[in-house]
């Protein structure tokens, strides 16, 4: 079997999430199940991009682990190195779609499987063979996974792998915000490319204008960084070249995911064009970001992050319809 181009690592958990918009988490009356997390939703969108994906990371011995290793397991993501753990608990959230049409989470349990993913679980160099490492930023909450995360951050650098960060900032899950700030920038120091949206990006270095964001972030280590901004589209900049490309208007149901799905389609078209990031051309880098603009998009046509993914022919014929 040959390895996977891309790991995703860190956390995948259970979304249960409001069966119809309302105001808030407390007025919610059902909820639907669904599959989630950052680094899994990642690795579902690459999977149904074509590219052999596989997801490292921990659940528990329980149904809700079961539902999810059968879900990544079905939409073609590698299992081998998820783990089960008898002794802690898969991750649970809470999330209500409100009527204004954005989200609410609380997370439920208090000490999951995820955060239980220890150095000594992985085989770093079997790891390390894929060309992309993309690490979860839950990773970092915990003393225990923030070792585990920067101990493979490291190992990918050594073999000259690229490593992928998306913050994905939940500053209600740390008890120090500056503790937050420290540890998401250790790791992008580490990180060949990285993905946020503009309050992250601003949040992160302390900057007031994007420009000066990007610049900062720039220095601190990133090969490539993009910047996102919803429905308007991106930005992306490298040592060489910036540019801005224009997002898509589409009828959205569900933004859940929408961010994990534009990384999907950014990491896979890195890994089709096979050039190193530092040659990549303008023309280059804003035909990878249009691509990625419309996996976002059509993620937020449908409810749920991971079974709104597109296919490699959906995503085609989204592009021809909107050239």
């Amino acid at each position: 079997m040959n390895d996977p181009q891309v790991t995703s690592v860190g956390e995948v958990l259970i979304d249960l999430v409001s069966e119809r918009p309302t105001k808030d988490l407390s007025s919610a009356e059902r909820f639907v199940k669904l599959a989630g997390g950052a680094p899994a939703n990642v690795a579902v969108g690459l999977a149904r991009l074509g590219i052999r994906t596989a997801f490292l990371g921990k659940i528990g011995k329980d149904s809700f682990g079961r539902f999810l290793r059968s879900e990544l397991s079905g939409y073609g993501v590698g299992t081998q190195w998820l783990y089960d753990d008898a002794k802690h608990k898969t991750r649970l959230a809470f999330v209500a779609v409100t009527e204004a049409g954005g989200r609410e989470f609380e997370f439920w349990e208090q000490d999951p499987a995820d955060q239980h993913l220890l150095t000594t679980d992985i085989d770093l160099d079997a790891v390390c063979r894929s060309t992309i490492i993309n690490i979860g930023p839950f990773l970092l909450l915990h003393p225990r996974t923030r070792k585990t995360a920067f101990a493979l951050a490291r190992h990918a650098v050594r073999k000259q792998r690229l490593v992928c960060f998306d913050p994905n900032v939940r500053l209600s899950l740390w008890k120090e915000k500056g503790e937050a700030k420290e540890q998401y920038r250790a790791m992008i120091g580490y990180a060949a490319i990285l993905r946020c949206n503009i309050g992250e990006a601003k949040l992160l270095t302390g900057a007031a204008t994007e420009r000066d964001a990007v610049r900062k972030l720039l220095a601190m280590g990133p090969r490539l960084v993009v910047i996102t901004n919803d429905k308007k589209g991106c930005t992306f900049s490298t040592n060489a070249s910036s540019g801005s490309v224009k997002g898509f208007t589409v009828d959205a149901v569900d933004t859940t995911g929408c961010g994990d799905g534009f990384l999907a389609g950014l990491l896979a078209e890195l890994i089709r064009l096979h050039t190193p990031i530092d040659d990549l051309s303008k023309e280059e880098l804003t035909g990878i970001c249009r691509t990625a603009n419309a996996v976002g998009a059509l993620v937020a046509t449908k409810r749920g992050a991971i079974a709104a993914m597109p296919s490699t022919h959906h995503l085609s014929q989204f592009l021809r319809l909107n050239v």
